[in-house]
């Protein structure tokens, strides 16, 4: 298709209106939860309440089933007024309008993406002191117009299929992306072509590069000679004698050409570019995890790319931590997962990379990041007959067909139970808490294992509709409690890779919070609630008896302590994308806001809850996993 032809498709404005309105929503989902429900300056006002409200509003209030949203902006004496589907237990709002701002002297203003951003950005610099954040202002531009693209471009189909097909479609139909940050689309580092040619959420394939390397030079852990083939070069791709292919990610492999390290090596001949070939792989929707149907593996690649808050680069120590976990964790915490066969683990046995054991530290570290490879084990062998495999993230959301996949699962459902889609809607759910809640507490409160089991990290399998399988995924972000972890680890493990392992039981809990229940339960019950305020209460309380059935079971001071508090109606830590890129923050220094506990509205017993954001010293660049987005 000619430029010119691209460039009228892409300025489409029904594309630009969608992708604008979802950058506006999950910029308002971050605010609304991280900043203005623990600071009191958010409610849900009753339809007639605003006489002097901008006419448009009132007509939709009026006319519609709809409740009305203001968020005060008190550093700028200004409130937001938005029309959303009534309350929520969880605090997911719906929307159903466009923002409208007024300041003391101006009238009602409707906003766009861009002047919401620049308004809740003036108003964040102002509380915290700090100077207005261009940068996130560009990242969340960035992600709208990443937005569009993904929209005009995708040739991802309405309907995914079944088996392997289906799983490959669902990995690549986030169009939107995390529901709750506020740039999720953003990717600094990829051109618009790019993103075309990468961006899973186009449908993309592509061929692999393969670099030449001495032997000598390669690291590796966890692989055997089988292994290493499964890595060689394609037929056409010609290896020097003496010499080993590594495969890279191909916008990879151009950013390593363009540093002197590299290109000094290749000059000399110890690094030689092979070029791109072999088969097609598939991005999955962490965009640097590639898939191929009937490899044995999944190929976790550095990119450096950033992609919501981190720089998506496996870093030295990651590589380590990554299969030193999935090593100590096969060994002494599968017994104790074969009491929940639904569940399973996609074990992260090796990586790859390249090592000049000469070099100085920085330029040696470089390297094994810049050509850093994780293998991760493929889903295929685990798979139960008739099971079709769907990202956690994809199914509960929309798609850009306005289609809702966890809806449809629980139709079929129904139709195949001969039930209502509302006890379909309970019992779906009731099984889903079956499969994922009980061996994530368990591993968590017994063996002090902290998985991250968010919706980008969990794979379900579905039978007839229904979830019959789980699948935890991203082992390299897996932390263990040093206080009930009692096995050891390799001695050869360095102190760098060992410290990044070990967590403390606050940071634990806070982790579990937040990636189990508000990343992932909560985005669940929203949608298989559909904006039905009965089905959603019903769904917390089906919530409720799964942790009171995990506690009866379970003789864990600490679970009675906290999964205790949470019966009780206590918050819940949520970690805050908002305030993390604010302050410019490495993920792993993200500050955790308190939010409402949906079985605390249930009872009528909202904690008030009070943020203050503080001046802090932050880093210019945020460096780290792709472990909780």
């Amino acid at each position: 298709m000619p430029s010119t032809a691209l460039n009228h498709h892409y300025r489409d404005k029904r594309w630009e209106d969608l992708a604008d309105q979802r950058g506006i929503e999950a910029l308002l989902n971050c605010y609304c939860r991280d900043i203005a429900t623990p600071a009191g300056e958010l409610q849900v006002a009753p339809i007639g309440k605003g006489q002097s409200w901008p006419q448009a509003l009132r007509v939709k209030l009026a006319t519609g089933n709809a409740s009305a949203l203001l968020i005060q902006l008190p550093e700028l004496a200004g409130e937001l007024l938005l029309a959303v589907a009534g309350d929520s237990l969880a605090g997911n709002y719906r929307f159903q309008s466009a923002p409208f701002f007024k300041s003391s002297p101006r009238g009602w203003q409707l906003l766009d993406l861009a002047r919401l951003a620049r308004v809740l950005l003036q108003n964040l610099a102002r509380r915290s002191g700090q100077p207005f954040n261009a940068e996130l202002y560009q990242q969340i531009l960035g992600s709208g117009e990443v937005m569009r693209r993904i929209l005009c471009y995708s040739q991802v189909p309405a309907v995914w299929g079944q088996g392997l097909t289906g799983y490959r479609w669902s990995e690549q139909a986030l169009s939107f992306g995390h529901r709750y940050h506020p740039a999720p689309k953003a990717r600094e580092g990829f051109s618009e072509e790019d993103t075309l040619q990468y961006s899973p959420e186009m449908g993309a394939g592509f061929a692999l590069y393969y670099f030449a390397v001495q032997q000598r030079d390669l690291r590796c852990r966890g692989l055997d000679a089988e292994d290493l083939e499964t890595l060689a070069a394609p037929p056409g791709l010609e290896v020097p004698a003496g010499f080993m292919a590594l495969p890279v990610h191909p916008w990879q492999a151009r950013y390593l050409m363009r540093q002197a390290f590299v290109l000094e090596s290749i000059r000399s001949g110890r690094i030689q570019p092979l070029g791109q070939g072999g088969s097609i792989f598939y991005p999955t929707a962490s965009v640097r995890t590639l898939y191929q149907p009937g490899n044995p593996f999944f190929y976790k690649f550095s990119t450096h790319v950033r992609l919501t808050n981190c720089v998506r680069k496996n870093a030295y120590y990651e590589l380590e931590s990554a299969v030193v976990l999935s090593q100590v964790l096969r060994e002494h915490l599968e017994p104790m997962l074969a009491d929940y066969p639904g569940f399973r683990l996609m074990y992260e046995p090796a990586y790859v990379t390249l090592d000049f054991t000469e070099a100085e530290d920085a330029r040696r570290q470089s390297l094994m990041e810049g050509f850093g490879l994780i293998l991760r084990n493929s889903l295929e062998p685990l798979l139960a007959p008739g099971v079709t495999p769907v990202l956690a993230a994809s199914l509960f959301s929309e798609d850009r067909f306005d289609r809702c996949p966890v809806a449809e699962a629980v139709g079929t459902w129904a139709r195949f139970a001969d039930v209502s889609r509302r006890q379909a809607a309970v019992e779906w759910f009731d099984r889903y808490l079956e499969l994922l809640m009980p061996p994530v507490l368990d591993a968590l409160f017994t063996r002090g294992v902290v998985f991250e089991p968010h919706l980008q990290n969990v794979v379900i399998g579905l039978k007839d509709g229904y979830p019959a399988q789980v699948f935890v995924r991203d082992l390299e972000g897996t932390k263990l409690i040093v206080d009930l972890w009692t096995a050891p680890l390799p001695t050869e493990i360095d102190a760098r890779a060992r410290a990044s392992i070990h967590y403390s039981a606050d940071k634990g809990w806070q982790r579990i919070a937040y990636c189990l229940l508000i990343n992932n339960l909560f985005q669940a019950v929203n949608y298989l609630a559909l904006e039905d305020s009965d089905l959603e209460a019903t769904l917390w309380r089906v919530w409720q008896t799964h942790l009171e059935r995990f506690l009866d079971g379970s003789d864990s001071a600490w679970a009675h302590q906290v999964l205790g508090g949470l019966l009780r109606g206590e918050s819940i830590p949520n970690k805050s994308n908002l305030i993390t890129r604010l302050f410019k923050r490495a993920d792993r220094d993200s500050e955790y806001v308190q939010v409402r506990n949906p079985l605390a509205a249930l009872a009528s017993e909202t904690p008030a809850q009070n943020l203050r954001i503080a001046s802090t010293e932050t880093e210019d660049t945020a460096i780290g996993t792709d472990s909780t987005t």
